[in-house]
């Protein structure tokens, strides 16, 4: 093993990808997050505030 091996586990290229991939990963939840979040507003029908309990 190299001393740059030693000191640097992932080179500037790896880190843009680590990059790239955790932001696309945070969008696809955020996403997710908003579809359930729609989907349940759009189940429970625009009247839900007139309902009695």
């Amino acid at each position: 093993m190299s001393k740059t091996m030693a000191k640097v586990p992932f080179g500037p290229e790896d880190m843009a990808r680590r990059r790239k991939r955790a932001l696309v990963m945070a969008l696809v939840l955020a996403g997710l997050a908003v579809l359930f979040f729609v989907t349940t507003i759009v189940r429970l029908g625009g009247s839900i505030a007139e309902r009695s309990f």
